[in-house]
């Protein structure tokens, strides 16, 4: 009888591991969030990889950072503020929000275990699109056509179609990531990720996010 416990024990603590290893691919699908110096940022993505050696497999990924570096903007949305008070007498409140969609590509090592957890360390090139976008928010005043809004409406669009207000150009910058996480296998060929990401995006003002993701995947 205890040999047979043993044996049990050491089947299921192995099994995980080494059905990992045999298993072709995965798909995962994750959310979590990014901190940069600017501002602490949703981050989602799906991946898919393929094995292409034992412990080793190729990955792909699209993701978005819902705001990355506001601050880039701020600066032109505050200055539309100060401006439309000056010389329209119109209050508004202005933000800045810079999302960017990425999509990149890389290697991902599977670190060998004997126990149910799959650590791994992947790194990844690729590009990021940074779209700014502003809002504003109407407070007092009169508009260039006459009329005044509600207190909290949102008039970006009427300020644009004045050309009181122009947003930023999107831009396309080269990115890589490095990162880290383990998969916690909760199901036959089903796993939970747990994962840390450095992401650094060659923008015209660099910039550097890290942070955690969480998600749930499949390997076939």
């Amino acid at each position: 009888m205890k040999v047979v416990m043993i044996a049990t024990t050491v089947t299921m603590l192995t099994s995980a591991p080494l059905l990992a290893q045999t298993e072709r691919g995965y798909a995962t699908g994750a959310g979590g969030f990014a901190v940069t110096t600017d501002t602490t940022s949703g981050n989602a993505m799906g991946e898919a990889g393929v094995r292409i050696a034992p412990h080793l497999l190729v990955f792909g990924e699209l993701g978005q950072f819902r705001n990355l570096q506001p601050s880039e903007t701020q600066s032109v949305v505050d200055s539309t503020t100060a401006s439309l008070a000056a010389t329209q007498g119109l209050a508004v409140v202005g933000t800045a929000r810079v999302p960017a969609w990425y999509s990149v590509g890389g290697l991902r090592y599977e670190i060998p275990t004997r126990s149910r957890l799959s650590p791994y360390l992947s790194a990844g090139v690729g590009f990021a699109r940074l779209t700014p976008t502003a809002q504003f928010m109407y407070s007092s005043g009169t508009l260039a056509d006459g009329s005044t809004p509600t207190a909290g409406s949102d008039i970006t669009t009427q300020l644009v179609a004045a050309g009181d207000f122009t947003a930023p150009p999107a831009s396309t910058a080269a990115m890589f990531t490095l990162g880290g996480g383990v998969e916690i296998p909760v199901a036959r060929h089903w796993a939970v990720d747990a994962g840390y990401r450095f992401s650094r995006v060659a923008a015209d003002t660099p910039l550097n996010a890290q942070g955690a993701t969480f998600g749930f995947g499949y390997r076939f």
